[in-house]
């Protein structure tokens, strides 16, 4: 299991988005900081809350040179629908294998029905600069927390 650290480098990420993009989270440095946001599930109503606020709010991250990346364990026509039927611009990656979920060691807790949420922050040289394992479904930070966060670096 791959071990998270802050301040350590982040654990590469290359997939395809759920249009079928090639993403690669290394294409990012040097360039954008790079908000990893991983849910728990389009089925949970905090999940789909979080995504909206995220969208609202997308803007302050683009203007803090910050590229917001959600993955989840929903398959491709799931983050399609959601997507759409909200307008979201970020990167929406389906993990259906948990592969990428798994690396960022996401919680898994069966007496609170899967996975916990998890955000992690990606300075522009690839180093972990914020760490959140959520403790509960509705345990997210709100996005000016981040944001603060982001203004440091």
């Amino acid at each position: 299991m791959t071990k998270i650290e802050l301040g350590k480098k982040a654990p590469e990420i290359e997939t395809k988005d759920y249009r079928g993009n090639d993403f690669k989270l290394s294409d990012f440095e040097n360039k954008k900081n790079v908000l990893l946001v991983f849910n728990r599930g389009f089925i949970w109503l905090y999940c789909r809350k979080h995504m909206v606020q995220l969208h609202q709010d997308y803007h302050k991250f683009v203007g803090a040179d910050t590229e917001v990346v959600v993955i989840g364990p929903d398959d491709e026509d799931s983050f399609k629908s959601q997507w759409e039927k909200s307008g979201i611009e970020f990167y929406g990656i389906a993990d259906t294998e948990h592969k990428i979920l798994d690396k960022y060691n996401q919680e898994v807790n069966i007496i609170k029905l899967g996975r916990m949420p998890a955000q992690f922050l990606v300075d522009k040289d690839g180093i972990l600069r914020y760490i959140h394992y959520g403790k509960s479904f509705k345990d997210i930070p709100e996005n000016d927390e981040i944001l603060r966060i982001i203004e440091t670096l």
